[in-house]
């Protein structure tokens, strides 16, 4: 409706509108031109109502079924029309006017990169180029976090979600979205009452290593501020994501400390999440790591190992078989006090029993 519409009312295309549907592609193919267009309306409309609506209600209306964020983004579209042909749409519950928001400007840019193609793809099936739609919104949203993150909220944060998707764009787009979060909590509540959660947690399948650093990242920003976060994780079995870290070569150090940090995380009180740990080997790995050169990095791996056996026997046992007390009787003379302090919580959880004060 939206392509038929700009081509009847577009003083630069004379076509007959039925041409539309040479257009090719699937709705669901991001790679096609006409999934390109799917996506960007997607993009689009998600943002004008993220930045019009209150967030309890973007949220229930966009978040949480998908088939109910598909009608209202087509709401969002037949409110404009309707309302340019002298109509009033209606809706229960009622909603703010989102016709005139200045992103529809740059829809109307998009279906019109596209009709230009049109005619020399019907007679010679010369192919579409792709749309800078996603690559200029992700500079404009570069431009915010130098020059703009100190005033108003970013419009663009929902179409670098949306740029998650895409193989293309990914790696600027979390580089881009790890910056944001470095922002504060403030800028990480944001983000994940968006609908953040979802893409970066779908993203943990990935085996590319050039996003590792940024997802590593991410998450330990995300569980600073939400520890909730860790129940999806362990379902998702995270661990098996960031515990390569620990034994990877040549990975920065700073993303090793940040996996320990994330490892923690998942497994404070959440004895789902110790036992995953414990299958996959992480007193084994993380005990060979106690006398790694770096002060933090010992800290993090003792606190890690403490959190995997607190409260839980299991974990504890294969600890003692190990001899992991040992080792950590020797960190109670390591030259940092933090690796100090460190090993006396991590032997008093160790040694502890149910109901004891650790």
């Amino acid at each position: 409706m939206s392509l038929h519409w700009n081509c009847v009312r577009s003083p630069l295309f004379h076509m007959d509108p039925a041409y539309i549907e040479d257009i090719p592609g699937q709705f669901n193919d991001r790679r096609s031109p006409l999934g390109e267009l799917n996506w960007i309306f997607t993009a689009i409309t998600d943002t004008i109502a993220w930045v019009t609506l209150p967030t309890p209600l973007f949220h229930r209306l966009y978040r949480q079924d998908a088939l109910l964020a598909s009608m209202m983004r087509n709401y969002l579209l037949a409110e404009r029309i309707l309302k340019v042909c002298g109509c009033t749409p209606s809706s229960i519950p009622s909603l703010p006017p989102m016709n005139q928001h200045p992103l529809w400007s740059a829809w109307d840019v998009t279906v019109d990169f596209y009709l230009a193609q049109l005619p020399n793809f019907i007679r010679t099936g010369e192919p579409f180029q792709s749309n800078p739609f996603f690559p200029d919104q992700l500079t404009a949203f570069e431009i915010w976090l130098e020059f703009a993150h100190k005033g108003k909220l970013p419009e663009q944060l929902p179409i670098v979600l949306q740029v998650l998707l895409s193989k293309q764009h990914r790696e600027r787009a979390l580089h881009l979205l790890a910056r944001f979060l470095d922002l504060g909590d403030w800028a990480v509540n944001l983000a994940l009452s968006l609908g953040t959660f979802p893409y970066v947690l779908k993203l943990l399948q990935s085996a590319a290593p050039e996003i590792r650093g940024s997802l590593v990242f991410i998450w330990s920003k995300i569980l600073a501020v939400d520890s909730t976060c860790q129940v999806d994780l362990y379902k998702e079995h995270a661990e098996l994501y960031f515990i390569p870290f620990l034994t990877l070569p040549n990975v920065p150090i700073d993303q090793c400390i940040k996996s320990t940090f994330i490892l923690s995380a998942m497994m404070d009180g959440c004895p789902p999440a110790q036992y995953n740990c414990i299958q996959a080997h992480l007193i084994r790995i993380g005990q060979k790591l106690f006398n790694h050169p770096n002060t933090s990095y010992r800290q993090w791996i003792v606190l890690c190992l403490a959190k995997m056996w607190e409260d839980f026997p299991q974990a504890k046992a294969l600890a003692f078989s190990h001899h992991v007390d040992a080792d950590l009787q020797s960190l109670l003379t390591d030259v940092s006090p933090l690796v100090r302090t460190a090993a006396v919580y991590a032997i008093s959880t160790l040694i502890s029993g149910p109901g004891d004060d650790a």
